[in-house]
């Protein structure tokens, strides 16, 4: 049985915004001016060959045309050397504080050794801090938002020194994300904190890559490290520049590789795995659409009533983070409603069917639902319990069993009382099982249709 635990959010609206202006737009006829080509060793002690930029565009490694760029690792070749050939880039202009948005038609996919990060990192590291935007390992279903730092930095609840990290879960991630086609990425650093948003890609909002975009109006974030007194932001993040890399094994996939059952009975080790498989890799790529960098113009206004931020929840894996979340603003204590008790895979959908409904989600992970105002859902996770968010007015919704083949209407919860518990525990194990994926995600985002 999973439970479904309903909470409601009461966003606070602020009373002003920050105004941003366009800085830097790395659009794809100035992207590669913009970016150096990394040749060193993997920092990471990963198992990349990263090559400069005419090896790449030799190798078929990167493409550039009028709209966008894209970034390879080699899906070719037995890896030879120093690893499997990728891309490492770094931005060569560095940035204090500011607004930096990065739309995606695709990411490196999931696969086992696979390791890319967009992230953002400053000189002697971990001194200046590095901020991990969009990162992940082999199979993992979910992003993982990480802060590193020199000592006496603490957010999220818990130290964020070195290697370790503070990290936070949220937004679409490596197969789910593409098979979304893309989203957009943003991160917002300012001297109280940095702040991260994930908008599938068609849900963004309408400011986002424009000349002044004003993130007080859009959802909440999926992340919010907030500062204070137990970490100065200013003193741990500095010159922080931009990257983007695709690297393989090393200190974090690597070491997940004998964690993982079903990685580590591919190869005795990832190195082994990644040397000898190429064709494991045709997905490890990243298609850039656009990156934008704000800077902070010192103008600040009060929204009209009709200007009003949209109040939304914060994507979470669990009740824990949360409540953690909620902990740290005293304001927006939750107020937790009646459960809901169902069986096994679930949906909440909404009255809005003209809508689509789903933004983003990923076998082999939490469940996750999260209902926006106007009673959209924006991202599932499907695998394991479930956890669902509701803004203020929004009703719980009622269970409904359906067998296969069943017609449903918007609004239903869906139970499906004939699976086998073998199929439950399949589905919930299979984090490549495309036909269910891609039937539950046409499923909801028609706001009803059939399961089966």
């Amino acid at each position: 049985m999973y439970i479904i635990s309903t909470f409601l959010f009461f966003g606070l609206v602020p009373s002003t915004f920050a105004g941003y202006s366009l800085k830097d737009d790395y659009s794809p006829d100035r992207f590669l001016d913009m970016f150096s080509f990394d040749t060193f060793d993997d920092p990471t002690h990963g198992y990349a060959n990263f090559v400069d930029q005419s090896t790449a565009r030799i190798k078929g490694l990167l493409e550039t045309d009028n709209q966008t760029v894209t970034l390879r690792a080699d899906s070719t070749n037995v890896a030879t050397g120093r690893g499997r050939d990728s891309l490492r880039l770094t931005s060569k202009a560095k940035y204090n504080h500011g607004l930096i948005v990065v739309d995606l038609a695709h990411m490196p996919g999931n696969a086992c050794g696979v390791w890319p990060a967009f992230w953002t990192t400053g000189p002697d590291w971990p001194s200046s801090g590095e901020i991990d935007i969009l990162e992940g390992v082999n199979l993992q279903a979910g992003n993982h938002m990480t802060m590193h730092t020199s000592e006496g930095c603490s957010l999220v609840g818990s130290s964020c020194f070195a290697h370790k990290g503070c990290t936070a879960k949220g937004g679409a991630f490596g197969d789910g994300f593409n098979l979304n086609k893309g989203g957009l990425y943003a991160m917002e650093w300012t001297s109280d904190g940095i702040k991260m948003w994930f908008f599938s890609s068609g849900q963004e909002p309408k400011d986002i890559l424009g000349e002044s975009p004003d993130p007080t109006k859009w959802a909440n974030p999926i992340s919010n490290f907030q500062g204070g007194s137990n970490c100065n932001i200013d003193s741990h993040f500095k010159d922080q520049q931009i990257v983007f890399d695709t690297t393989f094994c090393g200190d974090w996939a690597g070491r997940e590789w004998s964690k993982d059952n079903v990685c580590s009975a591919k190869a005795p080790t990832c190195e082994e795995y990644v040397q000898n498989n190429p064709k494991a890799f045709t997905e490890a790529y990243w298609t850039i659409n656009a990156l934008k960098v704000y800077e902070f113009d010192g103008s600040s206004t009060a929204p009209t009533s009709d200007q009003q931020p949209e109040p939304s929840i914060p994507i979470a894996t669990s009740l824990a983070q949360q409540s953690a979340s909620a902990s740290s603003k005293s304001t927006q204590e939750p107020s937790p409603s009646p459960a809901l008790s169902t069986s096994t895979e679930q949906l909440s959908k909404t009255s809005a069917a003209s809508v689509p409904l789903v933004t983003s989600y990923v076998d082999g992970g939490p469940i996750t639902v999260t209902l926006n105002a106007g009673s959209m859902v924006t991202q599932i996770i499907t695998g394991e319990p479930v956890t669902v968010t509701l803004p203020p007015g929004v009703p719980i919704p009622q269970q409904k069993q359906v067998q296969d083949g069943t017609s449903t209407q918007s609004g239903d919860v869906v139970d499906c009382p004939n699976d086998s518990e073998s199929t439950r525990e399949s589905r919930r194990k299979d984090s490549r099982n495309w036909r269910f994926r891609r039937h539950l995600a046409k499923h909801v985002r028609n706001g009803g249709g059939h399961y089966s």
